[in-house]
């Protein structure tokens, strides 16, 4: 072998043992990939947005808002605080107005993986606000205590957001208006976003 191509092996071979501890090191510096979502003792936030159908005929389907926070148990079961609120109509009763719902549910979820598309179901107990503005200037509120349950999906479009879509019904027994009583129970439908710490 040549003088040459002697300090070329050698060259070559001196930058490989060089290297190769320099490269492991800086594998072994980089951190772990955060945990997989959900996971034990993770939280998550969240609000959405639909539609309200009581069961009441004289009270017509109203816009819904929704936000929660949500505390994992284990990977597949956590706890959820919700806060909502609605918007209805009053129909058909010879006078109009509005009732606005104002919820606040604790309820215990239940999720399965499907990959980036999780399943869930969910039922809770929660106290109900009904408040009342009936024309002309009459106002009023009652609350009920009551449950709900239901179930929805996950979507993972990242390591640590969703998209979410959830059906939930409200059991309620009756509320008083000034002018008339109601029956509470209702149909919530929303989707909205979700994102894990």
């Amino acid at each position: 072998m040549s003088g040459r191509a002697l300090t070329v092996v050698a060259v070559f071979g001196l930058s490989l043992l060089v290297g190769l501890p320099q490269a492991e090191a800086q594998r072994r510096r980089q951190p772990p990939p955060p945990p997989r979502a959900p996971a034990e003792g993770m939280w998550a936030v969240g609000g959405s947005a639909g539609v309200a159908a009581p069961t009441d005929d004289s009270l017509g389907s109203g816009f819904d808002l929704a936000g929660n926070v949500e505390g994992y148990l284990t990977s597949r079961v956590s706890v959820r605080a919700q806060v909502s609120g609605a918007w209805w109509d009053i129909v058909g009763r010879g006078f109009t107005g509005t009732v606005s719902p104002f919820v606040f549910d604790g309820n215990l979820v239940y999720n399965w993986e499907g990959g980036k598309v999780h399943p869930f179901v969910t039922g809770g107990i929660g106290a109900y606000h009904y408040g009342s503005h009936i024309n002309p200037a009459t106002e009023g509120g009652d609350t009920k205590f009551g449950g709900d349950f239901g179930g929805g999906v996950e979507y993972f479009f990242n390591r640590r957001s969703t998209i979410t879509g959830e059906g939930l019904y409200h059991a309620v027994g009756a509320f008083n208006s000034p002018l008339a009583t109601f029956d509470g129970s209702f149909w919530t439908f929303r989707a909205g976003l979700k994102h894990y710490f």
